[in-house]
C-alpha cells in the first residue's frame, strides 16, 4: 500500500466486497443445478477429504493420539470455516487488467484482493463440506428408497 493510495481513495471511494457468515442459499430462480455437475463436485471434494484425511492418519502411529486429533480437528474447523464464510470481492474493483496491476491511487482494491484471496483459500473446505453434505442427502435418500 502506498501513501497515494491513503491521500487519493477519500477522493474517489471504491466498492468493497462482502464478508458474510452463515448466508442462506442463493435462489437461482427455480434452476437446478446439472446432475453431471453435482456429481463432479461432490467427486473431487471427497477426493479432497481423502487426501485430507490420509495426511491426518498417515503417521498416527509416532506420536500417539494427540497430534491426531488436533490434525482432524484443524481439518474440522477449516471445512466449517469454508463452509459458513463466504467471502465475495466487487470484481469491478481488483485492480487494471483484470487484476493483474494494482491500481496505485486506490486501496479499496487491496482489499478486493485480499477478499478474492480468502475467497481462494477458503474453496477446497467449502467444497470438501458441500461434497460431505451432498454424499449425505444422496445417501439418506438412497437408503430410503432401498427400504421401502
Amino acid at each position: 500500500m502506498s501513501l497515494l493510495e491513503w491521500l487519493l481513495e477519500p477522493a474517489n471511494p471504491g466498492p468493497v466486497g462482502t464478508v458474510k457468515v452463515n448466508t442462506p442459499d442463493p435462489d437461482n430462480k427455480g434452476r437446478r443445478p446439472q446432475k453431471w455437475l453435482v456429481w463432479v463436485a461432490m467427486v473431487a471434494g471427497l477426493i479432497l477429504v481423502s487426501v485430507s484425511l490420509y495426511g491426518v492418519f498417515y503417521e498416527a502411529g509416532d506420536g500417539g493420539i494427540q497430534p491426531v486429533l488436533i490434525k482432524l480437528s484443524c481439518l474440522v474447523a477449516y471445512m466449517l470455516i469454508g463452509h459458513f464464510v463466504d467471502a465475495t470481492p466487487d470484481y469491478t474493483n481488483v485492480g487494471w487488467l483484470g487484476g493483474l496491476i494494482d491500481n496505485p491511487f486506490r486501496i479499496s482494491d487491496d482489499f478486493n484482493r485480499l477478499l478474492l484471496f480468502t475467497q481462494a483459500l477458503l474453496l477446497p473446505g467449502k467444497l470438501m463440506a458441500y461434497s460431505l453434505i451432498i454424499t449425505w442427502l444422496i445417501g439418506k435418500r438412497l437408503y430410503k428408497k432401498l427400504k421401502k
